[in-house]
Formats: C-alpha cells, structure tokens, sequence
C-alpha cells in the first residue's frame, strides 16, 4: 500500500511537472533573429596560398 502511495505521487509530480513545463510560450522565432547576421562573402579576404592554420590566435576564452 504504501508503495503505491509514492508511486502515485511521483506520478503526479510528473504530470504536473510536464503541464507546467508545456505552457511556456514558444519564443524560438524572436531568439532566431539574434543569430541571423548577413556575413558578405566577398569581404572576406583568403590568401591566394590558404591559410596557416599554425600561425590561427583563438583567444583563451573562447
């Protein structure tokens, strides 16, 4: 009987805690546009011979 009584009851906290989970407005479209940025492919200058992935400086945090 009592095992029933948890079971139940993480049953229910699993049911409202998907309800409550669902109802979060979808704002996906709005965070989208952060990320498109027009990048002009002809600006960017590539040296004839490549690039020297040696001599590349990725800052330390990132």
């Amino acid at each position: 009987m009592n095992i029933k009584k948890v079971t139940l009851g993480f049953a229910l906290a699993a049911c409202i805690s998907l309800m409550s989970f669902s109802c979060t407005p979808n704002s996906t479209a709005e965070d989208d546009s952060l990320y498109e940025q027009n990048i002009d492919i002809l600006k960017i200058k590539v040296p004839a011979n490549g690039i020297d992935i040696l001599k590349v400086k990725v800052p330390k945090n990132g």
